[in-house]
């Protein structure tokens, strides 16, 4: 199937297409979304009702006192527990009077005690040869993104909606970057003539447009420094944000790739609409020579469809030439992974190949079989996922997807899997803000992100956090903190967890800077 599939997308221009190929496009902001998959854990383990190292270990074994499935109908809330359909979010945070609400400077449209108006831009049409590509791999992988979108808002509304309004989506053609005249008319769709309450945007041009114009609620944004500090409270995200992504992995590659004694060599896309992928690069430069780390060539491919597979080619017979014997690749979303590892092993240059869930969807089961499997036998990487059979809402997205869908095959699709993290997020912000004040706004709505503090999952995840401790900051508008390593087995068709149950912000030597987090989980 692999082979093949490559065979098919070397005939098409699609490379560039790193908007929709796949689903992945919906979100490249969110390349902060990364989705929950099925995966083996290893043996490794220790702690409460986890396998102590050496241990025997049978994969899917539930922990010790944990019941994995979620409560049907229920939605997962604060403390790791579920709630009846219906009834706000609980949360550790005592209520707050309206007139304590601190004003965050933000915009408050688009919701009445019936609705709130969520705008979510996609490349809707497939601009640029992206239908192609989601022809070739398939609706079970690619899925439908109406459709998902649809599915959880509905989940939403029959669990009670928004303090009893109805989750309304309200979707935009972004063009991804296929059709870059309709980035920006689609982020005035959302803001201005909709005028939704929250937009969860497509592409980071909009982000900013809409950040910088509206000061509505954003869901996505750049993760750097210095558009962190333009935006303030705004552009609420999933991923970490890029400095400290990129500390884990430079102290990733100091103390556990052992890149030092190695030739490390970057491969990454250009800067464009989906992204600053120069600022990018300078940040993870600079965090790799505080470990002493320096990459030997960096290699920037093009958004350009046409050559694919040339550049690819190109760049791979460079790499190999350089004598690079580690890959680090860093763009939104895992498309060019594909063209990548199959030229790789046409020339017979086999790297250990590395990356983060800031790239979406490459620590997902179901994308990295796409991988030449050769090559991507040497993929270890950082993710935010929880091996199967250790967290209570593990298979929770599929679960509400087959509840609605049934029958379509596509409950496992990046589609569901970007749709169920973004609308379930999203959604908890809005319960909580409406838990914590009777009222939603934009100032209640960071509130209710405030409120979310690791103890909240839309599926096997560790927690999320956000904190908005004042007007004045400083703000954590990002949710995920820890990463764990996850390592391919072409043999099993899944990542498997080295190091579970570690987690760690920064590695550290003699796998120092472990923590386990099961106690938010195990529950």
């Amino acid at each position: 199937m692999n082979s093949q599939v490559v065979r098919a997308l070397k005939e098409r221009p699609l490379l560039g297409v790193l908007a929709v190929a796949i689903a992945v496009v919906f979100m490249i902001d969110l390349a902060n979304l990364r989705p929950a998959a099925d995966t083996s854990p290893s043996a490794a383990g220790g702690g409460p009702g986890v396998p102590t190292p050496g241990a025997p270990w049978t994969p899917g074994t539930p922990t010790t006192g944990t019941s994995l499935s979620p409560t049907p109908g229920a939605v997962p809330s604060a403390g790791g527990s579920t709630f009846l359909p219906g009834s706000p979010s609980p949360h550790s945070k005592p209520p707050v009077p309206r007139s304590a609400v601190p004003h965050f400077g933000l915009k408050t449209q688009g919701v009445t005690d019936r609705e709130v108006k969520v705008g979510v831009s996609y490349n809707v049409a497939s601009c640029g040869g992206a239908a192609a590509l989601e022809a070739m791999v398939g609706p079970s992988i690619a899925g439908d993104m109406k459709k998902s979108i649809a599915t959880y808002a509905r989940y939403v509304n029959d669990t009670g909606g928004i303090g009893g309004r109805k989750y309304l989506p309200v979707i935009a053609d972004d063009g991804g970057s296929g059709c870059p005249e309709k980035n920006i008319a689609a982020a005035v769709k959302m803001a201005e003539e909709d005028k939704v309450f929250m937009a969860i945007p497509g592409l980071h041009i909009e982000s900013d447009y809409i950040m910088n114009k509206y000061k509505i609620p954003v869901f996505g944004g750049r993760e750097d420094p210095k558009s962190l500090a333009r935006y303030g409270p705004n552009g609420l995200q999933v991923l970490e944000p890029t400095e400290p992504t990129f500390e884990a992995w430079a102290s990733f590659g100091r103390y556990y790739l052992k890149s030092k004694e190695h030739t490390p060599c970057l491969i990454r896309i250009e800067s464009g609409a989906a992204g600053d992928f120069d600022t990018a690069e300078k940040i993870l430069r600079a965090k790799m020579a505080d470990y002493g780390l320096k990459f030997k060539e960096i290699y920037v491919f093009k958004d350009d469809p046409s050559t694919a597979q040339t550049q690819s080619n190109t760049i791979v017979a460079s790499a190999k030439k350089a004598l690079c014997d580690q890959a680090w690749f860093l763009a939104g979303n895992p498309i060019g992974l594909i063209f990548l590892t199959d030229a790789a092993t046409q020339n017979q240059w086999f790297p250990t190949w590395t990356f983060t869930a800031m790239t979406v969807l490459t620590d997902d089961d179901t994308i990295a079989s796409l991988m030449d499997p050769v090559q991507w036998n040497n993929a270890i990487g950082l993710s935010y996922r929880v091996p199967a059979g250790y967290h209570r809402m593990e298979g929770n997205c599929k679960a509400i997807y087959e509840k609605y869908n049934p029958n379509d095959g596509q409950s496992d699709s990046a589609s569901a899997k970007i749709a169920c993290a973004t609308i379930l997020t999203t959604a908890e912000m809005m319960r909580r803000a409406v838990a914590l004040t009777g009222t939603l706004d934009a100032d209640t709505l960071l509130l209710g992100a405030d409120a979310v503090n690791n103890d909240f999952f839309y599926d096997a995840t560790v927690p999320l956090d956000w904190q908005y401790p004042s007007v004045r900051g400083p703000f954590k508008t990002r949710a995920f903190s820890h990463y764990t390593v996850v390592h391919w087995s072409s043999t099993q068709k899944k990542y498997y967890f080295p190091e579970y149950p570690c987690y760690y912000k920064v590695f550290k030597a003699n796998n120092g800077g472990c923590e386990d987090l099961s106690r938010t989980y195990h529950k």
